[in-house]
């Protein structure tokens, strides 16, 4: 069920605003210097028991990726860090991230950087993210899917939403987590996460609660 409202057509905004923070080439060695930097492709995986195929659902993928963001933030040691990121890197949008890149840097380093910031994003509240897709389920909302921002002919993309504990906050204090998913090579993968810029209640949002949800482009 798509949302009562506009396509909101995020795409190249989200990916124009993350260039901005990998485009100063002086910089760019220095951040890189020492780290794994992943050829990435997208296609059909399995992580934490999910199989993330053309039949599984946006939350699915949502889930998957919020379970090793968490992973990546409590990783024990550099092993299980990089386990973590690995999943990232399987679940990304990578074809549409690369299609997207306006920098002189090439398309792995690019795709690096994007997927490097996801992690720092939702440390704060990788304590209200489930570890069991039963748990999860019932508590993401979806808007969308609507046609894909990015002009390509038959592509959906639609947002996962999820309201998270503010720590530390007042008593009932919530944000309302957003995970862009775009359709890469017929997958529903990860484009980008982030926070509503104002709302920090799932109650003004009309969307499909996922529990109740078929598979986004049935």
């Amino acid at each position: 069920m798509a949302i009562k409202r506009g396509n909101r057509s995020w795409i190249a905004a989200a990916l124009t605003l993350a260039a901005l923070t990998v485009s100063l080439g002086c910089e760019r060695n220095v951040r890189l210097s020492g780290k794994k930097i992943r050829s990435t492709t997208v296609g059909p995986v399995t992580h934490y028991g999910i199989t993330l195929d053309e039949e599984a659902s946006p939350e699915q993928t949502a889930f998957v990726l919020l379970r090793a963001l968490r992973d990546d933030f409590l990783a024990p040691d550099d092993a299980a860090r990089e386990a973590a990121l690995d999943v990232q890197f399987d679940v990304c949008a990578a074809n549409v991230i690369a299609d997207s890149n306006p920098t002189s840097i090439g398309r792995d380093e690019f795709i690096h950087q994007m997927v490097h910031q996801w992690t720092p994003t939702v440390s704060h509240y990788v304590d209200d993210l489930e570890t069991e897709w039963e748990e999860a389920k019932p508590r993401f909302v979806r808007t969308g899917p609507n046609p894909a921002g990015n002009g390509k002919e038959g592509v959906l993309e639609c947002q996962i939403l999820l309201e998270l504990d503010e720590p530390g906050g007042e008593p009932g204090a919530r944000v309302v987590l957003v995970v862009g998913l775009i359709q890469d090579t017929g997958l529903w993968r990860v484009l980008r996460v982030g926070f509503t810029p104002s709302t920090r209640s799932l109650g003004s949002f009309y969307g499909t609660r996922s529990q109740d949800a078929k598979p986004a482009g049935d």
